[in-house]
């Protein structure tokens, strides 16, 4: 891909050597710049793709630039390191951890697990204040805020502790703060202790664990040192202090410990960021990083990127006059530099680009936006329902019928809002006008529709008296029982004074849990025969008898995740969900293929979890907005409206932005301080001059700037007098005064929009969120050989697991593979670090296998517990079969878990070889042997002669990693035989010619299923594959 590049963004991408600093404006074509310098540095041979790394913050971006390196890339190339900060952090503790005294196969803790593990210890821990008798959770949520943020400024708990040893003690007050303070630091260490003993960590823990590793291990640190040549950062305005903390570590430079170093390096890293976009303090982020680079790195070049390819001039000098504000604590004005945006797109001539309008009250305020939304899509004052040719089950417009010549879409709209809840009546009055619109943002998977029908069926297992979650579940449409009958069977649960499900019981003289599902006879109760229909006797049969078999399941210590699966197969929710063969349903089944696959990781985290655990999790995620994001890669595919928060906005773009709402105590929001502040001695960051309120003022103030900088052609900035029903007037934000620079007292004294200004009666959705209707689904993009097995076995398992992306029920034979291989990965890593001098003086023992084996035994898929006891047992034996038989102590791991990538043509084949034993090194090269590991069935030779899977390998990782690969073989471990494959060039050629038909046949869509009684027998999806033979 050839991208025109301006002078200063050449600048940029082809620096060579030392610090470099891309001041970044908004629509500057930042993400262009940083992944044009990653492909720069590798064409130029600077460096090998894996000898650079770039950081950046979010998952989606990642992806994003993999996707664009990979796009432009030659051929293949080795592991490159672009990832999120965590997840760089992971990798490197998953691999070096043990130095430090760290289970590398320890759990990631989310916020709720936290609070979990917390309160499940709470009484461990040497708590006083903070923990009063009278509630002695009442401050775990601030406790483990605080001790976030202690991780963010690299605080750790020997620092805590001999901060709080130093304070003063002489007066009442300073006796009480360091009593508070002492505790704190106690608990903080006390804490992060017991994280370590339980083999769990959470993702402050990442961070700040990489830093000691690098710091008490030097030469674990010089590996990666010497290994990373270029290191860049995105979004460096955004990152917190620990992280900038990790990156100059990284670079040769450790704030903390070389102050002598300070000025006098520079080395290649590349930072890109915007101060004037820093945005998320509240997570932690210090703009003092980017503000202080070069008194770090003196010698930076520095690269400012003015040339705006977004916005009209008027939106960028009106947002300039905003952003000015934070002066004198601006790049523009510490570094002397111009910031000021130009415009490089041409536009027609227009009057009225930034615009204010004042309504009388918040709801003229929604009415006046949906109306102006009309007018700029070409429906004036119509009725856009006339127009709705198409509408979904709850009643929301999903496909318009467009009117010629219209100058802007649906989706060339967004509507920002400071807070989620301030979206409310925007989303109402756009459902009143009929006008297709979606939700981005942090509303997330467990306030989905389809997804809170999982959890009210597991919630109602864990508690069946818990009479929301009943009723939920009871009204899902597979059981076909109206409303009516609902109320009717509530009825009499009330007038007997018992729940629903017990009343239920009552009439059929059963108990759940307790009985054959064959003795439940819905019509052996004469007064459900006469208040419920034919079919919805049968949908609460079918339900009944579920509830009881789930019943049963749990006292068998099914896991959660098992029971699950049974549920949506059993109650044919999957099935009733792909009868509509449409985009919105497609949607629908990703969502709980998310939500499963979340499960899994929950119950591969906590192998000892059971479902009131999971339940109880689940609780408390949803209570503290703990929620997966629902993929917003659509939502460009949709002709709709968005509404988006200004924070998850940030990176996007659009013709026509409304920043509505905009008064005092909403935007700019009031200031939060931290229930249990960090002590300002331990603060890193601090812009010297500004007061708590000023900073977080400036903090909104970018907040606004980045919001007014989305916007293309035209900015709408509303805003009404009064709000959610109070009497006192608001006032006009002070940002509004800053943006237009004028006095805008006129517009709030004597509002355009007044009271009761309606926009017309038209249909009234029901739906609160518009799904994507073209869906483009990244079918054979990234393609692994697993893939392509199971496509070969049959094209329509592939559609189902890789397209649809439906759960699986979980494995328990993939749960073995996972644990072996994970085993046999940290073995043959003992015996490279022993050959390498890095601090285990001996060879791994037998018995360290073993213990490795168990280490990382993943529990869950198993029909029983006596089925996995006895799994386990044998894969102990395997194990020392395996030491004894295929394990040779000249052998010498190379590389393990070595991950490649290798272009073909606009897909890209990923694969991940389980190890490389070195054989020789000719010229410099090095010859090895490939290793596949596996744990199934030991595969006859003709099987062996057709599997193409190492002779792949072997091409990818010739041309990916610099190696010359001499011969290849399988470990069948289970029954310790090794078996050599062919890697001839005739094997690899008719390898090579079997990726490329597979992967065309992928992109063509062709899902044709290939029935077999045999391998529809042991299908996942047999139960709703049509096709299937059984």
């Amino acid at each position: 891909m050839n991208i025109n590049l301006n002078e200063k963004q050449k600048i940029a991408v082809q620096h060579k050597r030392g610090s470099l600093l891309i001041i970044a404006g908004a629509g500057t074509g930042k993400t262009a710049v940083i992944t044009q310098r990653i492909l720069h540095i590798i064409n130029s041979k600077w460096a090998k793709p894996n000898e650079i790394l770039a950081l950046t913050f979010t998952d989606k971006a990642a992806e994003e630039m993999l996707s664009r390196v990979d796009e432009n890339l030659p051929l293949s190339y080795g592991d490159i390191w672009i990832s999120t900060f965590h997840s760089f952090c992971d990798r490197i503790l998953r691999q070096e951890g043990q130095y430090i005294g760290l289970d590398t196969n320890y759990s990631m803790m989310s916020s709720a697990q936290s609070y979990i593990f917390f309160r499940k210890n709470l009484f461990k821990f040497s708590l006083n204040k903070f923990r009063p008798h009278g509630n002695p959770t009442k401050f775990i949520d601030d406790i483990l805020k605080h001790f976030s943020r202690l991780q963010d400024e690299d605080v750790s708990p020997t620092d805590y502790i001999s901060f709080a040893k130093k304070l003063p003690k002489r007066t009442k007050e300073q006796k009480e703060e360091y009593a508070d303070i002492l505790e704190l630091a106690t608990v903080y260490d006390e804490y992060t202790k017991l994280k370590i003993e339980n083999s769990k960590i959470d993702f402050g823990d990442l961070i700040i664990l990489t830093i000691r590793l690098f710091r008490e291990k030097p030469n674990v640190l010089k590996k990666y040192k010497e290994r990373f040549k270029y290191i860049l950062v995105d979004e460096f305005q955004d990152t917190n202090h620990t992280q900038n903390v990790l990156v100059n570590i990284l670079c040769g430079l450790d704030p903390k410990n070389d102050t002598e170093k300070i000025g006098k390096i520079n080395p290649n890293l590349t930072v890109v960021g915007d101060d004037d976009q820093a945005i998320y303090k509240f997570r932690g982020a210090a703009i003092s990083n980017i503000l202080q680079f070069k008194q770090l790195y003196p010698k930076a070049k520095e690269v400012v990127l003015t040339e705006n390819y977004r916005s009209r001039q008027e939106i960028l000098d009106a947002s300039y006059s905003l952003i000015s504000h934070n002066n004198p604590y601006r790049l523009e004005v510490t570094e002397k530099i111009e910031k000021r945006l130009i415009s490089k797109i041409a536009f027609e001539e227009d009057d009225d680009v930034v615009s204010l309008v004042v309504a009388q009250d918040e709801d003229s305020e929604a009415e006046w936006v949906a109306k102006e939304i009309l007018e700029l899509t070409g429906y004036g004052e119509g009725n856009v329902s006339d127009r709705v040719q198409k509408f979904d089950k709850e009643g929301q417009a999903s496909f318009v019928e467009l009117i010629p010549d219209r100058k802007y879409k649906f989706s060339d709209i967004a509507i920002l809002v400071r807070a989620n809840a301030h979206a409310d009546t925007i989303i109402k009055n756009l459902r009143y006008v009929g006008i297709p619109y979606k939700v981005g943002g942090s509303r997330g998977l467990y306030s989905r529709d389809e997804i809170k029908f999982l959890i009210a069926f597991l919630k109602v297992l864990v508690d069946y008296k818990d009479e929301i979650s009943v009723y939920k579940l009871l009204t899902l449409p597979i059981w076909n029982i109206s409303a009516r009958e609902f109320i009717e069977i509530n009825r009499l649960a009330r007038e007997n004074r018992v729940c629903v499900l017990e009343e239920v019981e009552n009439l059929l003289e059963i108990r759940l849990g307790e009985v054959d599902s064959e003795s439940i006879d819905i019509n052996s109760s004469n007064i459900l025969n006469k208040i419920l229909s034919e079919n919805a006797r049968a949908g609460l049969s079918l339900l009944l008898t579920i509830l009881n078999d789930s019943f049963k399941k749990i006292k068998e210590g099914k896991s959660t995740g098992e029971i699950l699966y049974d549920f949506a197969k059993e109650s044919g929710y999957i099935d009733s969900l792909l009868e509509e063969d449409s985009q919105q349903t497609q949607f629908k089944v990703t969502n709980i293929s998310k939500f499963f696959n979340y499960l899994q990781e929950y119950e591969k985290n906590n192998a000892d979890s059971n479902i009131y655990e999971y339940v109880d999790y689940l609780n408390y995620s949803i209570e503290i907005g703990e929620s997966p994001l629902v993929d917003q890669m659509e939502m460009s595919d949709y002709d709709a409206v968005n509404i988006l928060t200004v924070h998850s906005a940030k990176g996007l773009e659009f013709p026509c932005v409304f920043l509505v709402n905009l008064v005092s105590d909403r935007f700019p929001s009031q200031t939060r301080r931290d229930t249990i502040p960090i002590p300002d001695g331990l603060i890193q960051e601090s812009l010297s001059g500004l007061d708590e309120k000023e900073e977080h003022l400036q903090e909104e103030r970018r907040l606004f700037y980045v919001g007014s900088t989305r916007a293309k052609e035209k900015l709408f900035l509303t805003a009404a007098n009064f709000y959610g029903g109070a009497k006192r007037k608001k006032k006009g934000s002070l940002f509004l005064y800053e943006l237009l620079d004028r006095d805008i007292s006129e517009e709030f004294n004597n509002p355009k929009v007044q009271k009761n200004d309606k926009v017309g009666s038209m249909y009234e959705a029901k739906e609160d969120s518009i799904l994507p209707r073209d869906m483009k689904l990244s079918v054979g993009k990234r393609v692994s050989y697993s893939q392509i097995n199971i496509y070969q076995e049959c094209p329509k398992k592939y559609e189902y697991a890789y397209v649809l992306q439906l759960p699986s029920k979980p494995s328990a034979s993939l749960s073995f593979g996972t644990t072996v291989h994970n085993a046999l990965r940290d073995f043959y890593n003992m015996i490279r670090i022993a050959k390498e001098g890095l601090g285990l003086s001996d060879l791994p023992t037998e018995e360290d296998l073993v213990t490795l084996f168990n280490k990382h035994w993943v529990s869950f898929g198993y029909e029983s517990k006596s089925h996995e006891e006895k799994r386990k047992e044998s894969g102990e034996k395997m194990m020392k079969e395996f030491y004894k038989k295929v394990y040779k102590k000249k052998q010498v791991p190379y590389r393990l878990e070595e991950s490649f990538t290798v272009n073909l043509k606009d897909s890209s084949f990923v694969g991940k070889i389980d190890r490389m034993d070195l054989v020789d090194t000719v010229n410099g090269v090095a010859h090895v042997e490939i290793i596949d590991y596996k744990t199934g069935k030991e595969k006859s030779k003709t099987d062996i002669k057709k599997d193409l899977q190492l002779p792949l390998y072997a091409i990818f990782a010739e041309q990916s990693l610099g190696v010359k690969v001499v011969s290849a073989k399988y470990v069948f471990v289970e029954h310790g035989s090794e078996i050599e494959v062919d890697i001839s060039e005739k094997r690899k050629e008719r390898a090579s010619e079997n990726v490329y038909e597979v992967i065309n046949s992928i992109k063509e869509k062709d899902f044709e299923a290939t029935p077999d009684m045999f391998k529809c027998k042991y299908c996942d999806y047999r139960h709703i594959c049509k096709d299937a033979i059984l």
